[in-house]
């Protein structure tokens, strides 16, 4: 059971701006004044409430463009924020894939004992301050971490670590494609496969962030699609990425269709579907 009276570290105080409404405002602020101030400020990296999930407190990495968007605005993502806080509400299992440092896994568990997290973390450099961030908010009968990445196949794929200052730009590749430096060998699952073996019968919200990989996982679940066992989808458009695993603009948005989902353009690359 989850202890809602867990002690976090009190958060730092963010500069006065990153406290306005609306938080659209805030966060043309940020783009304008705060994007490059990550050294004025790395006490905000150590401990980042969220605006969406006050209770949760995230460490982060200062160099990374998005972690300093949570920092300062304690949010990412805004149109899918409200949607995934919103729907955690209710609650059920989540599947977060490319979870990250925790952003949506914590703020979906956060939000009741009962609601319930399996995250896919294959980058060996985000999976361990995954682990610590669900650990230092006690979350973990909550979140559960698998060291997998989702695909539209089984096997073992290489997978390119990205740069160093960023946690999220590293991706899986094609087999035939060249290695480059920072590459290793990934273990890949269907989440069709995964979930069948698991004691879960449903997903409730799946959250997919894998850089061009999108695509590859929703193919890996098309039985789920097909019995509409996945209610809320949110995912990301890489054109860049898809391209380089050989997959089409606009493919995942077609299998969904096909498999009776309602699409919705929520922001720049960023998509949601519903089953209802």
């Amino acid at each position: 059971m989850q202890n809602f009276n867990r002690v976090i570290p009190d958060s730092p105080e963010r500069p006065l701006l990153m406290k306005l409404r609306p938080l659209l405002l805030r966060e043309k602020l940020f783009w304008r004044l705060y994007k490059k101030q990550a050294n004025k400020f790395l006490c905000l990296f150590e401990n980042a409430s969220l605006e969406f999930s006050p209770k949760i407190s995230l460490k982060l990495m200062p160099t990374d463009i998005s972690h300093r968007q949570i920092a300062f605005l304690g949010f990412i993502e805004l149109a899918v924020s409200r949607r995934i806080a919103e729907l955690a509400k209710a609650g059920g299992l989540m599947v977060d894939v490319g979870a990250n440092y925790g952003y949506y896994s914590c703020i979906w568990a956060a939000a009741g004992e009962q609601n319930q997290v399996i995250a896919f973390e294959v980058s060996p450099k985000n999976s361990s301050a995954l682990k610590m961030n669900v650990t230092r908010n006690r979350l973990q009968s909550q979140v559960k971490v698998y060291e997998k990445a989702l695909g539209k196949e089984d096997g073992s794929f290489p997978f390119t670590l990205g740069p160093d200052d960023q946690s999220g730009w590293g991706g899986l590749l094609s087999k035939g494609q060249d290695n480059q430096d920072g590459t290793v060998e990934v273990q890949v699952v269907t989440l069709d496969d995964f979930l069948a073996k698991s004691e879960h019968e449903h997903i409730d919200v799946l959250k997919i962030d894998t850089e061009g990989a999108d695509t590859w996982v929703l193919q890996g679940a098309e039985h789920l699609l097909r019995s509409h066992k996945i209610c809320h989808i949110f995912f990301e458009e890489n054109t860049v990425r898809i391209r380089l695993l050989e997959c089409q603009a606009g493919e995942a948005q077609n299998l969904l269709r096909d498999c009776g989902y309602r699409l919705e353009h929520l922001n720049s690359g960023e998509w949601y579907a519903s089953s209802r």
